[in-house]
């Protein structure tokens, strides 16, 4: 290989691996040489090796198999259009409404559990309190997009409610319980990115190198603002947006900054 002045040397290892690839020497699903075959074939290091398989693991050309070996990878299926969530909530009188699509892919399951710090602190609850996680896998209808549903809801916040029996219960139906115990509810939704893990990539069908993204939704009261339930959704970040969308709504007189709607009408579009 011939050596250029100024550019990393790595990144001429990782040039001339995608030739390789590009005019077919390497071909789809086939393993690439070993290490040791590569630092002769090109007069580098291994680490200089590694760091160009880096490069093309990251740019979806390569795929590390642990315990087998590097592989190049075979074409990867485009995605068309960019995937639409909306996830509106709408409130008419007690009833409470999401877009429809999304079916079970799994049978839900419940558990009984101890809360951990962060999600404790996210509920404004203490450490250890008594809760219900539920857990399922989701499709969605039009597009076969896969998202993984939790949901924690803390005993002392549905005591006395519908779930304390039933927190399976899909979240509009616990959105109106909630409201029913403890008063109107609104929600506070945070979205971050983050790898997966093997057991996410394999659930979710997501690809190499391919972010999450996550939502977190808090329901808790108009009144003061009072954590009842944490939901987390989870699918990939590949063509997928969320949409969000805000409408004002009056304000109550007094030190609370909480939004009320007079109306009862559409809450917030999440």
């Amino acid at each position: 290989m011939a050596v250029v002045k100024g550019q990393a040397l790595y990144k001429q290892v990782a040039r001339e691996m995608r030739k390789a690839i590009a005019k077919g020497t390497w071909r789809p699903g086939e393993r690439i040489p070993t290490e040791d075959k590569l630092t002769a074939q090109y007069g580098v290091s291994r680490p200089t090796v590694r760091q160009a398989v880096a490069e093309l693991r990251a740019d979806g050309l390569l795929d590390v198999q642990q315990g087998r070996g590097t592989f190049v990878r075979g074409p990867q299926p485009e995605q068309s259009a960019t995937i639409n969530i909306e996830r509106t909530v709408v409130c008419a009188g007690d009833q409470y409404h999401c877009p429809a699509g999304w079916h079970d892919a799994e049978e839900p399951t419940v558990y009984r559990v101890r809360l951990e710090a962060t999600a404790a602190e996210t509920l404004a609850a203490d450490e250890g309190d008594a809760a219900f996680l539920v857990q399922r896998l989701y499709t969605h209808e039009a597009s076969g997009l896969r998202a993984r549903y939790s949901g924690l809801l803390p005993m002392e916040r549905i005591t006395g409610t519908v779930l304390a029996k039933h927190p399976e219960l899909f979240n509009t139906d616990a959105y109106a319980a909630l409201a029913a115990a403890h008063g109107p509810v609104e929600w506070h939704e945070g979205i971050s990115a983050r790898m997966p893990n093997p057991d996410e990539r394999a659930a979710l069908h997501v690809p190499e190198n391919t972010p999450l993204l996550i939502s977190q939704r808090v329901t808790r009261t108009q009144t003061d603002a009072r954590p009842l339930m944490l939901e987390t959704l989870t699918m990939t970040a590949a063509a997928t947006e969320l949409t969000i969308t805000h409408r004002p709504v009056a304000r109550q007189p007094g030190p609370s900054s909480h939004p009320v709607d007079p109306e009862n009408s559409i809450k917030r579009a999440l």
